[in-house]
């Protein structure tokens, strides 16, 4: 009993966390550029039972999709695995890849984010997504690599967060995400200027342990 009820107060709070999220279905129009792709799909109760196995309910999604790679969509997985950066958002904040925009439209009108740099090095990306949202004045969007932009002498942030993986494994986690961490560490404040600061990569628990995203 009192399990079931640990599980509901989850699935509320949960629930309560979505959200956050616009609809970036209605918002997106599809588009292309190149080997770059937004387009919209459907999931059913009958078919793509693929989808459904993995956790997609039924639903109107919007991907993008670079060649045959998803690089990124607004299904329930892509929310879960962003909650904890997103409910956690504050003050400077530096992201390391665009995506759809999700997660900068669900963080930008937080009174306690002071701003948002992303970091896209796809030119096509930025070109798709940013005319199609209305960022506010708190964004910057920089076409840029991850691995090799710094920001100006004496910029510092608050949070980094590297969002750049259309797939992970524990390769990727030492490879790339333990890297990139140490590196954008040079970037945030202190931690005695800022005990909570934040240095994180998309699903890197998921990564590092080997395990499904969900």
């Amino acid at each position: 009993m009192e399990k079931q009820l640990v599980d509901k107060r989850l699935i509320l709070l949960e629930e309560l966390y979505m959200e956050m999220y616009y609809d970036m279905a209605e918002l997106l129009e599809d588009r292309q550029i190149g080997e770059w792709k937004l387009e919209h799909f459907t999931v059913d109760d009958h078919r793509n039972w693929q989808a459904r196995l993995e956790g997609i309910t039924s639903g109107t999604y919007v991907r993008l999709i670079h060649g045959w790679d998803c690089v990124m969509s607004n299904t329930n997985m892509e929310k879960r695995t962003n909650m904890d950066f997103c409910c956690n958002a504050y003050g400077d904040v530096l992201i390391g890849g665009l995506g759809i925009g999700m997660i900068v439209l669900a963080i930008q009108d937080k009174p306690e984010v002071k701003s948002i740099t992303v970091i896209e090095k796809n030119q096509e990306v930025i070109d798709i997504i940013v005319p199609q949202l209305k960022f506010n004045e708190k964004v910057k969007v920089i076409c840029a690599d991850v691995f090799e932009w710094k920001p100006d002498s004496g910029v510092k942030y608050d949070m980094a967060y590297m969002d750049i993986w259309s797939w992970i494994n524990k390769d990727v986690y030492e490879k790339q995400m333990k890297p990139l961490k140490r590196r954008y560490a040079r970037f945030l404040r202190s931690k005695k200027e800022n005990p909570n600061r934040y240095n994180k990569c998309w699903a890197e628990y998921q990564a590092k342990n080997g395990k499904m995203l969900a």
